[in-house]
């Protein structure tokens, strides 16, 4: 892993540059943000600077930069931009599923990203040392067909072809780690938001790999949901429906990195915290796939409390009609839940119906139509609403987590002072900043010995709006998050 660059001095001009940056900062609201009305305190003043630049081996520009500062209290700052400003823009690479059955989680991100990136871009850019200017992000698109394959020639191609200076996003771990040794390979910083851990772990889940040094983590892991998915049964279903005698668990999980982690992630907890937690069926089912009788038929015949089925969203939505429509599963006998968290999406809420669906649970760190209690921000509102405006449509998780991404590189970009990768991956490992969308422990967005973001989890149980014809959720776990409490269908 590279080790730590020497400081490199400032000129004067880059000192008042920087002082107005951090200033802007702070009156937008925003770490990383660019410069915009402020109020300070302090004198007026012009400077002029000739700056010399060496922009290539042996080849040196001076040129002469004027800029006039007027600063009062309560008034605002205002920075005179140079003249020409930089053809550079910094490069962003969006791997996601564009197309294939994950593509409306996919277009979830690339929406989310749209507006923080217009954000960004409509506050200046983001100050770059290197070029001693502000500059403008492009974002490329690499649509991993919810696909192996499909993320390898993604990957490719923004690498490539596109040339981006980071890589981020995503849905499926399958596809985020299938694309990673191509990553690696050219050592691009990369910030995955699916759940394996095995983005920056090593294969036993003890270690960072050093291997994925350029690998920074933003999601909730499969360990995480899994831990928490043990932790809610026993405290809100067990004492329902197995107060005197352990409760009976089926899991039906998808055939991948992030079905599996959760799986792994429940197995762990239930055995740290020797929970009272029998499991009575457990099966895998391959990505992509929409029938599910006979796996749910093996299920129902071991007769559990609890019946988990993890996939995505095109995955989760038949698996649950399935059981309750078609072979019978009684949600008052058997708790369906919770689902995972990139079910929660518009299409969810219009498409499982009542009778699948209602009183069914899901755990997240974000809710498309509801928000916990406290530790929300008043920007969650802020976006759903731009979001709104601009899509007809309400945003998920997964496009929350991107938009919190393109801010995490920002920040990063900002503290490196250039667009050199390996500065940009060091500077992620010192990034330290306000939560901006999703709950984060202690509201602090800083990566720990992982490499990962510890979230703030809860659970939402579904419930019919007859006005709407369509299910909406409530936060009911943990308590000190819940806005009501969990109803049991009895």
């Amino acid at each position: 892993m590279p080790g730590n660059k020497g400081k490199v001095g400032l000129t004067k001009l880059e000192m008042v540059l920087a002082v107005l940056f951090v200033i802007a900062l702070v009156a937008a609201g925003a770490s990383w943000a660019m410069p915009r009305a402020a109020e300070v305190q302090t004198v007026t003043e012009t400077i002029v600077n000739t700056v010399t630049k060496t922009i290539g081996p042996g080849e040196v520009v001076t040129e002469t930069v004027t800029q006039t500062v007027e600063k009062t209290l309560t008034e605002t700052v205002t920075v005179a931009a140079p003249t020409k400003p930089p053809e550079r823009k910094i490069r962003l690479g969006l791997l996601t599923s564009l197309t294939g059955p994950a593509a409306p989680l996919g277009e979830d991100q690339r929406r989310a990203v749209e507006i923080a990136v217009d954000e960004i871009n409509a506050m200046g850019g983001v100050f770059v040392r290197e070029f001693n200017a502000f500059l403008q992000i492009e974002v490329f698109y690499g649509d991993d067909q919810t696909s192996r394959e499909g993320a390898v020639s993604a990957a490719r191609k923004l690498i490539t072809q596109d040339q981006v200076d980071v890589i981020f996003g995503g849905l499926g771990s399958a596809f985020g780690m299938a694309a990673l040794p191509v990553i690696q390979e050219n050592k691009i910083p990369y910030v995955p938001t699916p759940s394996t851990p095995l983005f920056t772990r090593t294969e036993d889940l003890t270690m960072l790999d050093p291997e994925k040094y350029m690998v920074f983590h933003y999601q909730a892991t499969g360990l995480m949901y899994g831990a928490a998915m043990a932790d809610f049964v026993v405290e809100v279903i067990k004492p329902i429906l197995a107060p005197d005698r352990p409760l009976r668990i089926a899991w039906l999980y998808q055939d991948s990195p992030f079905g599996s982690e959760y799986f792994r992630g429940y197995q762990l907890r239930v055995e740290e915290m020797n929970y009272p937690l029998e499991l009575v069926y457990e099966d895998k089912f391959p990505v992509r796939a929409t029938d599910f009788r006979a796996q749910l038929t093996e299920a129902f015949a071991a007769n559990p409390d609890v019946l988990f089925p993890i996939g995505f969203l095109g995955e989760t939505i038949p698996a649950v009609q399935q059981a309750v429509l078609e072979i019978g599963f009684d949600k008052s006998k058997t708790h369906i839940g919770p689902l995972c968290a990139c079910a929660d999406v518009v299409p969810f809420y219009k498409n499982l119906g009542r009778e699948a669906g209602e009183y069914t649970t899901l755990l997240a760190p974000f809710s498309t139509y509801t928000q916990p209690v406290k530790g929300v921000t008043e920007r969650v509102q802020e976006f759903r609403q731009k979001y709104q405006e601009r899509y007809g449509a309400l945003p998920g998780l997964l496009g929350a987590s991107a938009y919190d991404a393109v801010y995490i590189i920002a920040r990063a970009i900002y503290l490196a002072g250039t667009l050199d990768k390996a500065a940009i991956i060091e500077a992620l490992e010192d990034v330290k900043m306000d939560q901006i969308l999703l709950p984060v422990k202690g509201g602090k967005i800083t990566f720990d010995e992982f490499n990962e973001v510890e979230f703030d989890l809860f659970v939402t149980q579904m419930f019919w709006d007859e006005t709407l014809q369509e299910l909406r959720p409530k936060v009911i776990w943990p308590s000190e998050l819940a806005e009501a409490e969990y109803i049991h269908p009895s």
